[in-house]
């Protein structure tokens, strides 16, 4: 417990110094933001198109899909600025010898890839979700009361964390491949199935989301919770996010074990 206690503190010193370079440049962050919003106005656009042709969603009306895609996108920033790194492994670390480098270093290189994140525009879906989020829960009329601020924080990080995992047991390719960012992002596209209620899905996509990669407990349970519809499934989260943690960091090993160098 106290190696990974001090696993975990040694990350977050990581994230602290990489927030600090983010800032270092800040008309890049400026930038990168303003893109990010751009994207993510496109995206409102386009549900605000849908809901002009229909007035639910297997039942959801269209501020509760802004509630739950505000709460998608505040998942999504926090794993995007905690876990981006997992994206370089192959193009950046392996093919380029980069990787020979962090094994020399007295900590878990995986704790050293994950900590070097300098995602930016991640921030912006943080903020965004966020501003979205706060909108939507006052036009429902949803007490903003502690409780629910606390909810939010929490399954929102474990939110992160559920992403961060699957990303990180998919970017083990990397060490056959060299192409984490290709194979990371294929699976990592299927989160859009999730970004909707799973209702108008057939069985297949429901039990992909929910058992195989369950991408649904990232932000549709929450989200049901938030707006009243009590289900059980919103507390399985947490357990579920640790589960996938010791199976990504077992299978990374087991990689990693098996690594020979590029001979760069």
């Amino acid at each position: 417990m106290k190696k990974i206690l001090d696993n975990i503190s040694l990350y977050l010193s990581f994230l602290k110094i990489s927030l600090k370079e983010i800032l270092i440049y800040r008309l890049d962050c400026i930038v990168g933001i303003i893109s990010q919003l751009i994207v993510q106005a496109v995206s409102l656009i386009f549900i605000f198109i849908v809901f002009q042709n229909t007035e639910n969603i297997a039942g959801w009306n269209f501020r509760q899909i802004l509630l739950l895609y505000g709460v998608t996108r505040i998942a999504i920033g926090i794993s995007g600025y905690c876990f981006d790194g997992l994206y370089d492994i192959g193009p950046k670390y392996m093919q380029n010898g980069e990787f020979d480098k962090i094994l020399l270093r007295p900590v878990h290189p995986l704790i050293s890839i994950i900590g070097a994140s300098r995602e930016f525009v991640s921030l912006a879906d943080f903020f965004i979700g966020l501003g979205i989020t706060i909108y939507m829960l006052i036009e429902l009329s949803i007490p903003i009361t502690i409780l629910l601020v606390v909810k939010i924080i929490f399954f929102s990080v474990i939110g992160a964390l559920i992403i961060g995992a699957i990303n990180t047991i998919f970017s083990i390719s990397s060490f056959w491949t060299y192409k984490s960012n290709e194979v990371i992002w294929s699976f990592y596209n299927i989160y859009a199935f999730a970004e909707y209620p799973i209702d108008i899905y057939n069985r297949f996509i429901k039990i992909l989301i929910t058992l195989i990669l369950p991408f649904a407990f990232v932000a549709y349970y929450p989200t049901m919770d938030y707006l009243g519809l009590n289900n059980y499934m919103l507390y399985l989260s947490p357990f579920i996010a640790i589960i996938l943690w010791i199976i990504a960091v077992k299978l990374w090993n087991i990689a990693l074990n098996k690594y020979r160098s590029t001979g760069t």
